[in-house]
This record gives structure tokens, sequence and C-alpha cells, in this order.
């Protein structure tokens, strides 16, 4: 029940009407208000839908888009029920117990002591809330900045990919499929706009395992410790496609075939492991069943996302697979580098594997910076839910400022008058009004800044080393929430300086 209804109430109760009516008046009226936020709320919430689900990428697999169904409408239903009710009775008990002419008395001053104290509690409560989710929204955004800014080891602009499945028996021959390779790249290489297309084994970021034991030096291959390592078959232009640097040698090449010398590429954290102060190159080492040696060596890649620390990796030609032999690495994904949009392509790449191999199904059509992109999706969504809640929480602080304040001005008005009649200036008037909301406000931010720190500690692993007290944050909050209390106290402020001290004296 609004407060101001209460005079009125007291009154209505002086002039003969019992305690029960007035009681069941001031609930139905409760019940009505109520029922109509709840109906707007609604359509509000039918019309913010399509936003909701933007909140959530693409890249997430959610089945369906989220929708008001009748358990979402029943429990909306139940909710503004039980508000309607709990914050209807204590008002309407209290207006039906003080009545008659000592309540009238009493009406005009009802708005100060304890309940004004209660009234700036609830609002610094809702300072404080909307504090601690805008400072954890805004540490959960640096460290998504932080990760997005992490360098996966190549480059994903432009860059297609897709799964030919290369099914068994039919492709178990490690020849068969080689001229698979051949024939596809050689056309895919053709297309307007294409830099260069390979095979591998599996797309970073998108499988993270493979891995094998490594043996150095006649050391028996084992897993204990660190002396594993990534495993990636490829075929020649697979670095240039994805744009992973050489630091030194060669990459996998077309002369490298089956009876050839079993040869390896290597990434740098690779080499400096097991040869920390020697060149790699012309090395030897225990791989993949075989004994490998070093060609080249490329720059790391983030294999198990941005945020994982990836073993180091070793590349082996497409070509040197024993028929039947590590059949699970079997290269299956085409990546294809593009001057134009990578997706253009993808009509032509179809028809091109169905001229190779007709029975050749295809799938996993992503992009590279799709892929990428996903790698963050999860965080991109805390990010997104957690700022549109600080958003609603700051405007319900800001609008309970703001309403705090127009109710005091409301009834201090004689006090106001009296000031101003002796002598007090409007920006003395200006100053306790908005004084007034920016120390609530101020309140609001301390206990908040506290309690979000509290809550930064404990999701420190969501915070990829962004510490729970970064300074950045928390003054660009601060700073957001006094903006916001100053906002909330403009048009109260303003309604006070312009008190006409006669009327307002008169009217009491």
């Amino acid at each position: 029940m609004p407060i101001r209804r209460q005079p009125a109430a007291l009154g209505t109760s002086a002039l003969g009407a019992g305690r029960e009516r007035l009681v069941r008046q001031l609930l139905t009226e409760s019940v009505l208000l109520a029922a109509v936020g709840g109906g707007l709320g609604v359509l509000v919430a039918a019309a913010a839908v399509p936003l909701l689900a933007r909140l959530v990428p693409e890249t997430l697999p959610i089945g369906q888009a989220p929708s008001l169904d009748l358990r979402v409408l029943l429990f909306a239903g139940l909710i503004t029920g039980l508000t309607a009710v709990g914050f209807g009775v204590l008002p309407a008990l209290r207006a039906g117990h003080d009545t008659g002419l000592e309540g009238l008395r009493e009406g005009a001053r009802s708005g100060g002591g304890r309940k004004q104290r209660i009234r700036s509690v609830l609002v610094v409560a809702e300072v404080m809330a909307s504090v601690v989710l805008l400072i954890s929204a805004g540490l959960l955004l640096r460290a998504l900045w932080r990760i997005q800014a992490v360098d996966p080891g190549f480059r994903s602009e432009g860059v297609l990919t897709l799964r030919t499945a290369l099914p068994l028996p039919k492709y178990d021959s490690t020849a068969r499929r080689v001229e698979f390779y051949r024939r596809v790249l050689t056309e895919v290489d053709a297309l307007p706009g294409v830099e260069s297309a390979a095979y591998i084994s599996f797309l970073p970021m998108a499988m993270g395992g493979g891995i094998w034991p490594v043996g150095v030096g006649g050391q028996q291959v084992d897993r204990r410790g660190n002396s594993t390592a990534s495993l990636r078959y490829i075929t020649p232009d697979f670095f240039k496609t994805l744009g992973i640097p050489f630091r030194t040698g060669r990459g996998i090449e077309a002369s490298d075939r089956f009876e050839s010398p079993a040869v390896a590429v290597v990434s740098e954290s690779f080499a400096r492991r097991y040869w920390p102060d020697a060149d790699p190159l012309g090395r030897t080492f225990d791989f993949a069943l075989q004994e490998r040696t070093v060609v080249g060596v490329v720059g790391d890649v983030m294999v198990r996302g941005l945020e994982q620390t990836s073993e180091p990796q070793v590349y082996l030609p497409a070509t040197q697979v024993p028929d039947g032999s590590i059949i699970f690495y079997t290269p299956k994904d085409l990546v294809v580098r593009s001057s134009t949009d990578p997706a253009a392509l993808l009509p032509a790449i179809r028809d091109i594997v169905r001229r190779v191999d007709p029975e050749q199904p295809i799938s996993h059509v992503r992009t590279m910076e799709e892929i990428v992109a996903e790698v963050t999706s999860s965080r991109t969504v805390q990010v997104r839910l957690l700022g549109s809640l600080a958003a609603l929480a700051l405007l319900l602080a800001g609008v309970g400022i703001h309403g705090l304040l127009s109710y005091t001005v409301s009834n201090r008005a004689r006090e106001l008058g009296v000031r101003m009649a002796l002598g007090a200036q409007r920006r003395d008037i200006l100053g306790m009004v908005v004084g007034q909301g920016l120390r609530l406000a101020g309140a609001g931010v301390l206990l908040g800044v506290v309690l979000a720190y509290a809550a930064a500690r404990g999701m420190a692993a969501l915070l990829a080393s962004v510490g729970p007290a970064d300074g950045a944050t928390l003054l660009a909050v601060g700073g957001i929430c006094l903006a916001m209390a100053a906002a909330g106290c403009v048009f109260p402020a303003l309604r006070a300086v312009r008190t006409d001290p006669i009327a307002a004296i008169r009217a009491e």
C-alpha cells in the first residue's frame, strides 16, 4: 500500500469506518496495484524474450530459445500474489490500528524517525546489491578481455573448416586417403580467393586431446612426468593456411613419402623441453610407434583453448602412416584460407568433394573464428547475464533513491519552508537533499565493495588472473553508482528548492 494513502485511510476511520472494512479496502488496493504491475511485467518480459535469447552466443549448444510458457506465467502470478499480500498486510493493519483523531494528528508526521531509517536501509541495500553485481560483471568482463587478448598461436581470420568422414574400410589404405587429399586440395587451391588449403587430424581448440608419450636419447617411452606431446597428422601447407609461424627448418612437404625417412615438425615448447641448449634440427625421438627426425620448429598453438596450458605439439606427415595404423588420427578436417568471405566458398568445396567421392559426406562446417569464439562463449554468457542483472539493479537503486528523497521532501515541506523563511539559501536546501542521496549511495557502495571483494575471491578461478580488488573496476563501478545517485537526486532537489515558504507553512 502506498504510504501516502495512510492519512486518507485514517480520515475514513475517523468518520466511522470499521477496522475490518478499512483493512479490506487497503488490501484490495494493494492486490489491484500488484496485479497491474504483474500484468505489465509479463508484457515487458514477453517483449524482452528475444533480447534475452541474444544474450546466449550461437556457439553454445542450446536446444531452443527461451519462451513464456504456462509454468513461467504461474510462477509470475504466485510471486505477484505473495508480493501483494506480503507488502500490503502490515501497512493495512497499521492503518487500521491508528484510528481516530490521534491517528490523524500522527499521519502528517508519519515519514520520520524509525520508518525513515527503514526506508534508508532498503535504499542502501539496493545500492549495495547493484554494486556487487556491477563489480562481479566488471571483473568477468576484464577477464574475458584478457582471455580474448591471448595469442592462440595461429590466425583465425578468413579460415573455413569442414570435416569429411573418410569412412572405413573404404579409406583404410593410406595411399587411397592421400589420393583423396591430393585431388580435393588441388581443386580447392584453384578456387578464386583461396590462398592455401590443407588437411589435419584435429583442429586446434576443437579437439584438445591426442596425447602420446615421447622418448628421447634412448629413454623408454612412457607417459610419466612431462614426457608427452599432442599428435597431429597434416598435409603440406597446413602451417601456411593457419598462419602458424616457423622458427627454424621446414614444414611437411610432398616429398615426405611413406618410403622416405620418418620426419616431424615440433613446436617451440617441445624443442625447449628436450633440447634446451642445442639445435633441435636433425634430432631424433621416439613418437607414435616410430623414431622421428626433427626437420622444423614452429610456434606453439593453444590447442586446448585460451585458458589452458597445452602440451608441446608434434606434426607428422599424413603420408607416413602404415595402412590400418593409428587410424583414429586420420586427417579429416579441411582448413581453407581465403582472401574473400570464406563462407562463400562452401558450395564450390561441396561440389569438389562430390566430384572426388560422391558418397563422401561433409559436416562440422565452421570458421576458425567461430571455433575460437566458442572457447569463450560460456564467459560471454556470464558477462551478459550479470551485466543485465547489474543494470536492472542499478535502475532500481536509482528509482529507490529518487522515491525516498521525493517522499522526504514532501514530508519535510514545512521544515524546508521554515528554513527558507529564516534565510536559508537555495544552494543550502539543494546541498541538504543531494547530500542525503549521496550519503545513502556512498554507504551502499562501501558495503557493496566489501561483499563484492568476498564474492570475487570465491570465483577467483573464473577471473583469469584479474585480481578481486581490481582498481579500474572498483573506480568505474563507484563512479557509475554515484552518478546514478546524483541523477536520482535531481528532481527531488529541484522540487525542494522551489518550495514556497508561505504555502508550505499554511499547508500544515
